[in-house]
C-alpha cells in the first residue's frame, strides 16, 4: 500500500514539453496543407467563373459574325470605335442577318452590341469580372475572324484571356476584301 501511495503516475515537464513540440509540428505542417488547398480551390474557381463569363461572351459574338451579311463594300470593319469625338476602344461594326448594321464594343467593362437591336449582359452575369481587352482580327486573308477577350477579376485581380475563331458563313471566297481595317463612328449606324 506504501508502495502505491509514492507512485504519483504523471508527466514530466520533458514529456509536455515533447508532446506540445511534436503537436506544433503537426499543426504546421496540416496548416501547409491546408492554406495549399485554399489557394489550387480559389485558382479554379476563378478559372471556371472566368471561362464562363468569356464563353458567353464569345458565344454572342462569334455566333452574330458568324452571321454577318457581305452585301456591302465594307460589310465588317475593324478598328477603334467613336461616339461623339469619345473613344470607346476597339470594336466591330458589321451588317446583320437581317441587313441591319451593328457594332460590337466594350463600355464600362462590360461587352455591348448597338444597332437595330441592343445587347448587353447584366452585370451579374459577368461574376465579378470586366472586359479589359476586345479585339477581332481576320486571319490570313480568309473569312475566319478571331475573336480575343480578356477579363480581369475586381475582387482578388485574376486575369482571364480566351479567344474563338468563326468563319463568315454568308460571305463567298472572294468577300474577304470586304472585312476592313478601319475606324467607325456609332453616330453613322
Amino acid at each position: 500500500m506504501k508502495k502505491l501511495k509514492n507512485n504519483n503516475a504523471g508527466i514530466t515537464l520533458a514529456e509536455l514539453v515533447v508532446t506540445f513540440a511534436l503537436m506544433g509540428i503537426f499543426l504546421t505542417a496540416a496548416a501547409a496543407v491546408i492554406s495549399s488547398s485554399i489557394m489550387v480551390h480559389a485558382q479554379l474557381s476563378g478559372t471556371m467563373y472566368a471561362s464562363t463569363v468569356s464563353e458567353t461572351l464569345l458565344d454572342k459574338v462569334t455566333g452574330e459574325l458568324a452571321g454577318a451579311r457581305a452585301e456591302e463594300e465594307e460589310a465588317i470593319r475593324i478598328g477603334r470605335v467613336y461616339r461623339d469625338g469619345e473613344d470607346l476602344g476597339e470594336g466591330v461594326s458589321f451588317y446583320d442577318r437581317e441587313g441591319n448594321p451593328a457594332c460590337f464594343f466594350v463600355e464600362d467593362g462590360l461587352l455591348v452590341m448597338e444597332g437595330k437591336d441592343y445587347f448587353t449582359l447584366d452585370e451579374k452575369a459577368y461574376m465579378s469580372y470586366r472586359i479589359t481587352g476586345f479585339s477581332v482580327e481576320q486571319l490570313e486573308g480568309k473569312n475566319v475572324l478571331k475573336v480575343t477577350l480578356s477579363l480581369k477579376n475586381l475582387k482578388n485581380g485574376f486575369i482571364y484571356t480566351s479567344d474563338r475563331t468563326t468563319r463568315c458563313y454568308c460571305f463567298s471566297s472572294d468577300d474577304f476584301k470586304k472585312i476592313t481595317s478601319t475606324d467607325m463612328d456609332l453616330n453613322s449606324l
